[in-house]
């Protein structure tokens, strides 16, 4: 049995290597990013977007919904290990944010980027935004989870034109090998 724990990878680990290397690039070209023209424009609309997609989860229900079934019922979607959805994109454009990372795990069992009040980190894979589970749709009415899900789709569309901008830059900058940048999952 000890063999298979030893197989298995570490989702800390691999999560404080991701920061690591998101923290190097930060701090090698995170003035030429935002001297960049087109990206501090796409980071307040992305910021701005954020905020809308909070109020209107707000609003509908699903915030409170997760905080019953994780506090709770002891339940919840935010486990130890989905922090790795985070690829070093999502989380250099964190650094970008002015988000700080934690340096440890402060809630034992759940996601590294989880504290006592909630999520620490401002951009967020999709997976962690566009999440509704089964809760939700008997909890909240379908036309509002259709609502919340369109309000959504500005944050993750520009979630997604941000993390392609900041490839593209990179691999400008650097050369045509950051493919690991995208890198999700345990291994």
């Amino acid at each position: 049995m000890r063999y298979l724990r030893e197989k298995r990878p570490d989702p800390t680990r691999l999560i404080e290597e991701k920061i690591a290397v998101a923290e190097d690039l930060y701090r090698l070209w995170g003035e030429s990013f935002l001297r960049d023209p087109d990206l501090p424009p796409l980071i307040e609309a992305y910021r701005r977007a954020v905020e809308v997609s909070n109020q209107a989860m707000g609003e509908a229900g699903t915030f409170r919904e997760c905080y019953l079934c994780s506090v709770e019922d002891g339940q919840g979607c935010c486990k130890i290990g989905l922090e790795n959805e985070c690829t070093v994109l999502i989380l250099l454009l964190n650094r970008l944010l002015g988000v700080n990372f934690p340096e440890e795990r402060e809630v034992p069992g759940r996601c590294f980027f989880v504290g006592p009040l909630g999520c620490k980190i401002l951009a967020r894979p999709m997976l962690c935004r566009d999440y509704f589970c089964r809760r939700h749709y008997t909890k909240i009415p379908e036309k509002t989870m259709a609502w919340v899900t369109a309000v959504l789709n500005e944050e993750l569309t520009l979630l997604y034109r941000l993390t392609s901008l900041l490839r593209a830059r990179l691999e400008f900058w650097t050369g045509d090998f950051l493919q690991e940048l995208d890198l999700t999952g345990y291994t």
